[in-house]
C-alpha cells in the first residue's frame, strides 16, 4: 500500500517559497546543511581532515563511552581550548587542535551542548563548526549500545 510521507523541511521549504517567503526558506536550507549527521560522524575515522569533539564532562564519558575519533574538551573547557596555542592543545588534550578552516563537528548527550559548542567555535573563527544534533543519544541508540 503506497503512503505519502513528504520529507518535512523540503514540503515546508516549497511551501515558503510558494507563499512568498524565500529568505527564510532559504535560511532553513542553509541551516540543514550546516547539521552533522549520524552518516558524517560514523565516517570521521576514514576523514582525518575532519575533528570532533565531545562536550560532554569526563564522567559522562567514563561512564557512557564515547563516539570514536572524539577529542574529549569538556564544555566548560571548550573556550579556553578554543584559545590555546597549537602546542598547549596538543599537550592537554593528545591531539592536534584543529585548524580554523577544519570541518569541527560538535557532539554531547543530545544536541544542546553540541549546538552550544559549534556556535562558540564560529564565534572564535571556525566558520565550518556544526553540531551533531543526535550526539550520543542518537549515536548509542544506531550502534546498539544502549
Amino acid at each position: 500500500m503506497f503512503s505519502f510521507r513528504p520529507n518535512f523541511p523540503f514540503w515546508l521549504l516549497f511551501l515558503l517559497v510558494l507563499i512568498g517567503s524565500s529568505a527564510f526558506a532559504e535560511d532553513i536550507l542553509f541551516e540543514s546543511k550546516n547539521l552533522a549527521t549520524y552518516e558524517e560522524v560514523k565516517d570521521i575515522p576514514n576523514h582525518p581532515e575532519k575533528y570532533l569533539i565531545d562536550v560532554r564532562s569526563r564522567e559522562l564519558v567514563e561512564k557512557d563511552g564515547t563516539i570514536p575519533g572524539s577529542i574529549i574538551i569538556p564544555f566548560m573547557e571548550l573556550e579556553n581550548a578554543l584559545m590555546m596555542n597549537d602546542k598547549e592543545f596538543n599537550m592537554k588534550y593528545g591531539r592536534e587542535k584543529p585548524p580554523r578552516d577544519a570541518v569541527v563537528i560538535f557532539s554531547c548527550l543530545g544536541g544542546q551542548y553540541a549546538q552550544m559548542g559549534s556556535d562558540l567555535a564560529k564565534k572564535h573563527g571556525w566558520e565550518k563548526a556544526k553540531p551533531y544534533l543526535g550526539s550520543w543519544l542518537e549515536w548509542s541508540k544506531r550502534e546498539g549500545l544502549d
